[in-house]
């Protein structure tokens, strides 16, 4: 953190020296160049005022000698500018000089007197110059010049001044700069405990201030960004311990379901093993429940098997499949039990895998078979429902205590009442799990004592399947 304000503060604060510089360059620049005007200004009055005298008097001498008597002072910004810098030379045709200001003999330039003229000033080197012709004195001509200095007085007032400003405003910034940086920087100490105490473990950590939230810039952002993430990650967290829960339950669960025929199966080798060769009523009854048992196995493994592909997420292959048609095979399966199937005259498509969506319904009616007595009678219909397809099951069984409806799609979950039921208590879990995988949903309402009804729907699929469009069943 103590790196990041002396960071800010170099950064900024060689910024602000860079512009400070700029300005103060600019600033000089301008007033130099405002002090060239006003010299130049200053030769062409006095070039002016030395013409007309001499033009007057005709005496050269009178003409610079007034020059000299008026003293002139010129006032600029922070400082003064005299006219008496000014330099006067008149010199006669052959170059002599007829008159001069007390330094203006000794240092006055050598100049063309038609090279410039007045009112035109020049700048020649480092002199400010003009000249004028007399019509009274006949072949006089009048120099008129100023020296720019390298140091003006004002010019290096005002750099001293620049200068001063700049190393007072970087000793400031010195000063407070990593004071100022620090305060700007205070609210990420908070996000940074709070990183801290989520490196340890402690994931129901918050940054959680609101004066921080509610601020409208990047900290505030970050904050809140920091919240949203530190809660993704205690999801995350929550569903992994959650997920391997699960997996423990299941192979737990499992195990306990393949050890049971895996036991009948080697208790019954034990008898074979004893009296099959003497017995053939206990050998045929040995190898019948053996038969069941690796049945039973067989069932439990591949109900795992379908589990763990729709775990893994797996896209279904889909194709449109009318259920009506569908529902009409799978009901057929069961030719000794009352079942009265329900359905409209047209077809009703859905988007699905056919195996994936007749293992549904077969689960549904096999669930209902296995719950309900011979006698009593098992409604399947399906209909559409707005833009849904509603298969429903409906039986007369003995239905499901009120505590045990959560639980019925649980993997391995069997109410009291199913507990000596055949079956592997997977076929609902298998049921939810792909008509989920379908984007449908499942429902179940269930009276004790008065039977359950299973309800699955499923988007309609805009599309007939191919039977339907060549006219084998009506599409509406």
């Amino acid at each position: 953190m103590q790196t990041l304000r002396w960071r800010l503060t170099l950064w900024y604060g060689g910024m602000a020296a860079v512009i400070l510089i700029l300005l103060a360059t600019i600033l000089y620049l301008s007033a130099r160049s405002s002090l060239v005007e006003i010299r130049q200004d200053d030769v062409r009055d006095t070039a002016d005022s030395v013409s007309q005298v001499l033009e007057e008097t005709g005496t050269p001498a009178s003409a610079v000698g007034n020059v000299r008597r008026k003293d002139v002072r010129t006032v600029w910004a922070i400082g003064e500018v005299r006219r008496e810098d000014v330099q006067v030379v008149i010199k006669d045709a052959d170059g002599g000089i007829l008159a001069a200001t007390p330094y203006g003999g000794r240092n006055a330039p050598e100049i063309d007197a038609s090279d410039v003229a007045y009112p035109e000033v020049r700048r020649d080197g480092r002199y400010l110059t003009t000249t004028f012709h007399s019509e009274e004195v006949p072949g006089a001509t009048g120099v008129v010049y100023t020296v720019l200095p390298t140091w003006d007085p004002v010019l290096r007032r005002l750099f001293l001044i620049e200068v001063a400003a700049v190393v007072v405003a970087l000793a400031l910034i010195a000063g407070f700069g990593p004071k100022l940086a620090g305060r700007a920087l205070k609210p990420l100490e908070s996000v940074s405990t709070v990183a801290g105490e989520l490196r340890r473990g402690r994931l129901g950590s918050r940054v959680n201030l609101p004066e921080l939230k509610s601020r409208r810039d990047e900290v505030g952002e970050l904050a809140s960004s920091f919240d949203a993430m530190a809660e993704s990650l205690e999801r995350l967290f929550e569903a992994e311990r959650e997920s391997k829960e699960t997996l423990r339950r299941f192979v737990a669960d499992a195990s306990h379901e393949l050890r049971t025929p895996l036991t009948t199966l080697l208790g019954y080798l034990d008898v074979l093993e004893e009296s099959g060769d003497t017995d053939p009523v206990v050998r045929h009854r040995v190898f019948q429940v053996m038969r069941e048992e690796g049945g039973r196995m067989a069932r439990l493994v591949e109900d795992l098997l379908v589990l763990a592909r729709l775990d893994e997420g797996r896209e279904m292959p889909a194709e449109v499949v009318d259920l009506v048609a569908l529902a009409r095979e799978v009901v057929g399966n069961y030719p000794d039990r009352r079942i009265e199937l329900v359905t409209p005259d047209h077809v009703v498509p859905v988007l699905a895998d056919p195996e994936a969506l007749r293992r549904v319904i077969s689960n549904l009616i096999s669930n209902a078979v296995k719950h309900t007595p011979p006698e009593n009678e098992i409604l399947v219909s399906v209909d559409r429902e707005g833009r849904e397809a509603a298969l429903r099951v409906v039986d007369e069984g003995s239905g499901i205590p009120e505590d045990a409806l959560p639980h019925v799609f649980e993997r391995f979950y069997r109410a009291e009442s199913s507990r000596a039921g055949e079956g592997t208590g997977l076929g609902l879990a298998i049921v939810r799990e792909t008509v989920e995988a379908l984007e449908g949903r499942i429902e179940v309402q269930s009276v004790p004592g008065r039977g359950s009804t299973f309800t699955v729907r499923l988007p309609l699929s805009e599309k007939i399947p191919e039977k339907a469009s060549q006219g084998k069943v009506s599409p509406l």
